[in-house]
């Protein structure tokens, strides 16, 4: 699969740790990473393909997953 060439600028993000709306930068490869000014959740979203996004989510500091099954 060839990768796909994108035109880098700042696009509008939406926080998936606390659902804030947040400014994001996408650079030419399609990765977008931005950091929350409410939670300081860290994300990088990436192209992976034209029906595929890959969304990586890194919790604040001090912040655990809430999991029961663990």
């Amino acid at each position: 699969m060839g990768s796909i060439k994108l035109k880098p600028k700042a696009i509008k993000v939406v926080c998936n740790n606390c659902f804030r709306i947040t400014t994001g930068y996408r650079d030419e490869n399609g990765v977008v990473k931005y950091q929350c000014t409410r939670c300081g959740a860290t994300s990088v979203s990436k192209v992976m393909g034209r029906r595929h996004v890959q969304l990586d989510v890194y919790a604040p500091a001090g912040q655990e997953l809430l999991d029961e099954d663990m």
